[in-house]
């Protein structure tokens, strides 16, 4: 990380002045207080002098999460070069900005942070602002799970109380791998936690029709979807859901909710989503 190369250069010149302090002269000491104290104050300022080191200096990419969005993510191969690589390196952002912490698992996979915080970037492409701060943990287990909201196994969840979100791997990779055949959790808690972090934008209300009309883009209805989060969805979050994935099938049944997410999720851009087929 940036802030460790510049830390300790001054970590080394206090230890030398100690030694300088025992060794030659006690008024080298004078010079060990400024180190010392810029040394700690780099430490405690680390998180915000590496975000805005690496908003500047694009950290290297992830060649297996690159790999992966090109070959699963349309939306991401849809993206021009230079999008690509705007694209690419707010995935590293996000992941430097966020706290995975695992449950029943020694780690999270390297490749797994990468592609939850690409579902995070694809619902935020369009925006200037691409990060959650009240959101910054994120748990993951390999397998459903039960929580103190919801007893029963369930494969996702956000706490806004506590500002977390919670995703079974196994279900989680499933979605993104496999969009057409499973609902993808990771725009669906990222859907959630859009809209309580932007809660004056002005979204669609969505009618009691929405579920009868929603399994023509891609057969889910609505019992489907909620067996498979395994707790009761939110309307709103299954079109954002779906908008994403099926832009061009969601336009044409839902026009008016699209045109209004167009409004919340494309404010002046020019990139166009790309259906899966």
């Amino acid at each position: 990380m940036f802030a460790n190369r510049i830390l300790i250069p001054f970590v080394l010149l206090a230890l030398m002045f100690l030694y300088m302090t025992w060794e030659v002269d006690s008024s080298y000491s004078l010079w060990i207080i400024p180190c010392v104290l810029t040394a700690a104050i780099i430490f405690i300022f680390t998180p915000q002098i590496n975000w805005w080191w690496y908003k500047r200096t694009p950290p290297p990419e992830d060649p297996m999460v690159k790999t992966m969005l090109s070959k699963f993510s349309p939306f991401y191969a849809s993206l021009s070069g230079n999008d690509k690589k705007k694209f690419m390196h707010r995935v590293a952002l996000f992941e430097m900005a966020t706290e995975f912490m695992p449950q029943n698992l020694e780690s999270v996979p390297k490749d797994v942070k990468g592609l939850i915080s690409a579902s995070a970037i694809e619902l935020t492409f369009g925006r200037e602002e691409f990060v959650f701060p009240k959101f910054e943990n994120i748990v993951v287990y390999p397998h459903p799970f039960p929580s103190p909201n919801h007893e029963v196994f369930h494969a996702s969840e956000t706490e806004e109380k506590d500002g977390v979100i919670l995703f079974s791997m196994e279900q989680y990779m499933l979605g993104f791998t496999q969009p057409k055949n499973y609902y993808r959790l990771g725009l669906h808690e990222f859907a959630k936690v859009f809209i309580i972090s932007n809660p004056s934008e002005k979204y669609p209300i969505i009618r009691d029709d929405f579920w009868t009309k929603v399994p023509q883009i891609n057969g889910l209805t609505q019992e489907v979807i909620e067996k498979w989060v395994g707790i009761p969805v939110e309307k709103l979050q299954v079109a954002i859901v779906h908008y994403f994935t099926f832009p061009e099938k969601f336009k044409q049944i839902f026009p008016d909710i699209n045109h209004q997410l167009d409004q919340v999720f494309k404010p002046g851009s020019t990139f166009k989503a790309i259906e899966i087929s």
